[in-house]
C-alpha cells in the first residue's frame, strides 16, 4: 500500500499538468473553477467534521494540509480513469469496425477508411494518420508502417493480432472468413468482460465513497455520547480536550484521506495493454528455474541458520524481544524463495496464456502455406520471450524426432499449465492432415484456446473483486477502533 501511494502520488505531481488534455481526450467537463469548487467543498466539509469533533487548531490544519496534499492526486486520477475508459471505448469501435468493413471487402485501406467515418476524436485522427501513411509510402513494409501508428498510440494486443491477420490475408490470400469470426469471438468475450468489470470497479469504490462517509456518521456517535453525559447532572466529563481524543481523532480523519486516495489511485485499470516488458517476464523465469531456486534455497537455509544461532544467543542473554525478532525474521528468510517462486509463477502463467494464443494464430497464418513444422519454424523469431526457450526445444526436438509426439508432451509443460498443455497435444494430430483440414482443425483448437483464456480472465478478474469488496469493509475497521478508544476515554473518565 505504501508503495502504491508514494507511486501513485509522485506520478500525480508529475504530470498534474496533462490534465486538460486528459479531459478533452475523454470529453469530460473540465474548468479551473470546476475543480477549485470541488477542493473547495471538500475543505469545507472536513472544517465542519473537525469543528463537530471539537478537534483543536493544530489538528484542524494537520487535516486540512492532508486534504492539500491529496487533493491533486485524486482530481489527477480520476481524469486519468475517464481518459483509460474513452481509449478502451476507442479500441472495442475500431477493432469492431476493421473486422467487419474486411470481412466485406479484404482490403486494409478500405476497411481503415471505413472506420475512420464512425471514429471521433484522437482515434479518428490517429487512423486519418495512418490512411495518409498508407497511401504516401513506397516501402514494400507499408502496411507495417501505416498499421504502427495505431499499435503504438493504443498499444493493444488485440489491435496488434487482427493487423497481422488481416495484412497477411491480403498478401496472401486464402480463406479468412473462418479465422476473422473466431477473431471476433474473442473480441466480443473481452470487450464484455472488460466493462463488465468497469462496472465493478465503479461500485466498489462507490461503496468504498459510502462506507467512509458512514464511518465518519458512526465516529459522531462517541462524541454526542459524552456531550450528553457532560449535561448529567453531577457528570462532568470532556474527553474532547485530552490529548489522547485529539490524537486518535486525528489518526481517524488521516486514516479515511489515506484510504480514498488509495482507492482512486490503486483501483485504476489500464484496460488495454496487459503485457508486461521482457525485463520482467526474464527476471520471473529466473525465479522459477531450477538452478536458481537450489542456489537461493541454500543461501535462505544458511541465512536461517545464521538468525535461529542469533535468536538462541539473545535468548541466553534474556532479551526476549530481540530473539524474537530476530528468529521471525529467520523464518521469513527459510520461506523467501517460496513466497516468491510462487508469485513469480503465477505471473508467468498469466504471460503464457496470453502468449500462447497470439502464438497459435502464427501457426494458422504460417500454414496457408507451410507444413505444420515449417509453421513452427517461422513463428520462433517474432514469438513471445516468455516462450521462446520452450519453443526453441520444441523446433529442436522436431527435427531430431519429426513422427514422435514426445516433443508434443513436453512443450509448455513447465509452466504447469494443464489447459495449455491439452491443446498442445492436439497439434500433433494437426501434422498428420492436408491444409484445408489443418486450416479448419488449427481454428478449432485456436477457438478452444481463446474459451479457456476467456475463463481463465473471467476466474482473474472475480479473485481480484473480491479482494477489492473485501477492502470495503476496511472503514468499518478504522471507525471501530475510534469508537472504541473514544468508549475507553468516557468510561475511565466517568469511574
Amino acid at each position: 500500500m505504501g508503495y502504491v501511494m508514494q507511486y501513485g502520488i509522485k506520478k500525480a505531481y508529475k504530470n498534474i499538468g496533462n490534465i486538460k488534455s486528459m479531459a478533452y481526450e475523454s470529453k469530460t467537463s473540465y474548468s479551473f473553477w470546476k475543480i477549485t469548487g470541488i477542493a473547495a467543498a471538500a475543505f469545507f466539509v472536513l472544517g465542519c467534521i473537525c469543528v463537530f469533533y471539537k478537534m483543536n487548531i493544530i489538528c484542524f490544519a494537520i487535516s486540512e494540509i492532508a486534504v492539500i496534499i491529496f487533493m491533486p492526486a485524486i482530481i489527477f486520477y480520476y481524469y486519468l480513469q475517464k481518459q483509460e475508459d474513452k481509449r478502451f471505448n476507442d479500441v472495442d469501435v475500431y477493432i469492431h469496425q476493421m473486422a467487419y468493413s474486411f470481412q466485406r471487402n479484404p482490403k486494409v485501406n478500405v476497411a481503415l477508411e471505413d472506420t475512420s467515418q464512425i471514429l471521433t476524436g484522437k482515434a479518428k485522427k490517429t487512423v486519418i494518420k495512418s490512411i495518409k501513411r498508407l497511401e504516401t509510402e513506397t516501402s514494400s513494409e507499408v502496411y507495417n508502417y501505416a498499421l504502427k501508428i495505431i499499435e503504438d498510440e493504443y498499444n493493444c494486443p488485440r489491435i496488434k493480432t487482427l493487423h497481422k491477420l488481416i495484412v497477411d490475408i491480403e498478401q496472401r490470400g486464402g480463406k479468412y472468413y473462418r479465422s476473422l469470426e473466431i477473431l471476433l469471438d474473442d473480441f466480443n468475450c473481452w470487450v464484455k468482460r472488460v466493462y463488465k468489470y468497469q462496472d465493478d470497479i465503479k461500485q466498489i469504490k462507490r461503496n468504498s465513497f459510502i462506507g467512509i462517509i458512514l464511518s465518519f456518521v458512526l465516529a459522531s456517535v462517541s462524541v454526542i455520547i459524552s456531550r450528553i453525559l457532560e449535561g448529567t447532572a453531577g457528570i462532568d466529563i470532556s474527553i474532547t480536550n485530552t490529548l489522547l481524543y485529539q490524537v486518535v481523532s486525528l489518526i481517524f480523519i488521516l486514516l479515511n484521506i489515506i484510504y480514498f486516495v488509495f482507492v482512486n489511485v490503486s483501483y485504476g485499470r489500464e484496460w488495454l495493454n496487459t503485457d508486461r516488458t521482457e525485463k520482467k517476464i526474464l527476471k520471473d523465469m529466473r525465479i522459477i528455474s531450477d538452478s536458481h531456486k537450489k542456489s537461493i534455497k541454500i543461501f535462505s537455509i544458511i541465512t536461517f541458520g545464521i538468525m535461529l544461532a542469533a535468536a538462541f544467543v539473545f535468548l541466553f542473554a534474556k532479551k526476549f524481544p530481540t530473539a524474537v525478532i530476530v528468529g521471525l525474521a529467520g523464518i521469513y528468510m527459510l520461506f523467501v524463495p517460496v513466497i516468491n517462486r510462487k508469485k513469480a509463477l503465477i505471473r508467468i502463467q498469466n504471460d503464457v496464456y496470453i502468449s500462447f494464443s497470439e502464438w497459435l494464430r502464427d501457426i494458422v497464418i504460417h500454414l496457408q502455406d507451410e507444413p505444420l513444422q515449417a509453421a513452427v519454424r517461422e513463428t520462433y523469431k517474432d514469438c513471445p520471450v516468455v516462450m521462446k526457450e520452450s519453443l526453441g526445444r520444441f523446433i529442436y526436438e522436431l527435427e531430431e524426432t519429426p513422427s514422435s509426439v514426445k516433443p508434443y508432451y513436453e512443450f509448455m509443460s513447465e509452466f504447469g499449465v494443464l489447459d495449455i498443455s491439452s491443446t498442445v497435444r492436439m497439434l500433433y494430430s494437426v501434422s498428420e492432415l492436408d491444409v484445408d483440414e489443418a486450416d479448419e482443425m488449427m481454428n478449432t483448437i485456436i477457438k478452444r484456446n481463446y474459451e479457456i483464456i476467456d475463463k481463465y480472465e473471467e476466474n482473474k478478474n472475480q479473485n481480484n473483486l473480491s479482494a477489492l469488496r473485501f477492502a470495503e469493509y476496511i472503514p468499518m475497521i478504522f471507525v471501530s477502533l475510534k469508537i472504541a478508544a473514544d468508549m475507553l476515554m468516557v468510561i475511565t473518565g466517568y469511574l
